[in-house]
């Protein structure tokens, strides 16, 4: 098993951070991923919606996966992450169908209405009621992104997002390529531990040094974006995680109040916690 870097296309070159200067040439080989608001080539009845409110979720990251991630078998080699309605999300209120003898149905309903869940959707729930989804994906449905989100059919002033989380319609972020770079990584094919921990458990390698003041010399080079090996948590870590999880800091679009995710492709374990 291995462990693995995310590294970011930003212009002609690639980087550990979306938004920071590239630090390495592209690489030769073709990408396995990208983020930004373009998903995957899923059937656009089944692109993930909010529970509440019915607004397509935001679109983070699509991956495709080293064979010892895909958990869910060969078949579903790849896997999207969403964000959707936050913590202060209603039931949306329908539109009044009644208006007048020439009423038009509210065409929002009426593209919800058609709306099904994707056969591999999984839902995330954050302890704040925050919206989340994994999209686990085929061969196709990976080659054939990115794509644009469904239509918006939202009338002028309807259905208009107060609830604090992104959406496809309202959170455009442009699409960048995704590379995995192979890490060097003691802690590989490991259950992910808290730092604070790390010291008392058996075969773990602290990623501080042993004043906690730094990061020790082996770790300089960790990513905060990456697949298994040293977990890099800002605060404290979920239980529940096994050695196959996905940890990523705030991509473009995405809120985590600063901080970081753990994404288990394993257990389902998932949690974030802000800076």
């Amino acid at each position: 098993m291995k462990a693995y870097d995310l590294w970011f296309e930003n212009g002609t070159g690639i980087g550990q951070h979306p938004l920071l200067e590239a630090t390495r040439p592209l690489p030769a080989d073709a990408p396995v991923g990208w983020i930004g608001s373009a998903g995957p080539g899923v059937d656009p009845r089944t692109w993930p919606r909010g529970p509440l409110t019915g607004l397509p979720m935001f679109h983070a990251l699509t991956l495709l996966l080293p064979p010892d991630y895909r958990r869910r078998g060969p078949d579903l080699p790849a896997v999207s992450f969403f964000q959707g309605e936050g913590q202060f999300a209603h039931p949306r209120a329908p539109a009044d169908h009644t208006r007048g003898p020439h009423a038009v149905e509210d065409p929002f309903e009426l593209d919800l209405a058609r709306a099904v869940d994707h056969p591999q959707l999984q839902r995330r729930t954050d302890v704040i009621d925050g919206r989340f989804a994994l999209l686990w994906l085929t061969k196709e449905e990976y080659a054939r992104g990115p794509v644009a989100p469904p239509p918006d059919t939202r009338r002028p002033g309807e259905h208009v997002a107060d609830d604090q989380g992104p959406n496809a319609w309202d959170t455009l972020t442009p699409t960048r390529s995704v590379w995995l770079l192979e890490r060097d990584d003691p802690n590989v094919g490991r259950v992910p531990v808290d730092p604070m921990a790390a010291d008392d458990t058996p075969g773990w390698t602290n990623r501080y040094t042993p004043d906690f003041s730094d990061r020790a010399p082996w770790a300089e080079g960790l990513g905060r974006y990456h697949l298994g090996g040293t977990s890099m948590p800002v605060q404290s870590l979920p239980d529940g995680l096994t050695p196959f999880f996905l940890e990523i800091d705030e991509l473009p679009g995405l809120n985590f109040g600063g901080g970081s995710a753990q994404i288990d492709l394993e257990s389902d374990t998932f949690d974030w916690a802000c800076g």
